[in-house]
């Protein structure tokens, strides 16, 4: 499977279970794309011990074509600064490994 066929299938899972529960929103997809980006650079960068910064821009491109297929004309340049941005703050935050477990926590129950 591709990054990008992995990300496209997760996003679609996430979504789904936004928009089944009433809360899909501007916000929402970029908050999950966000979440999505950092989790898969995250686990490469365990599976592997380290990262080069073409695989990050290989997972961030796959992430912003999710959203410019699925979303058309509803995400701008700035939308993508947003999510490349928090996507990079959140791996820095010493307490990652919990707080992606707890951000994807709700989407299971």
């Amino acid at each position: 499977m591709t990054i990008q066929q992995l990300i496209d299938q997760q996003m679609d899972h996430f979504i789904g279970k936004l928009i089944a529960k009433e809360q899909l929103s501007h916000e929402k997809v970029i908050e999950v794309a966000t979440h999505i980006g950092s989790y898969l650079i995250r686990s490469r960068h365990v599976q592997n011990k380290g990262i080069a910064n073409e695989e990050i821009d290989v997972v961030l491109q796959s992430v912003f074509a999710f959203i410019h297929t699925n979303f058309k004309d509803q995400f701008h340049t700035d939308d993508f600064i947003l999510i490349k941005e928090s996507t990079l703050n959140l791996l820095r935050n010493p307490g990652f490994d919990q707080e992606i477990q707890d951000y994807f926590k709700p989407f299971y129950e």
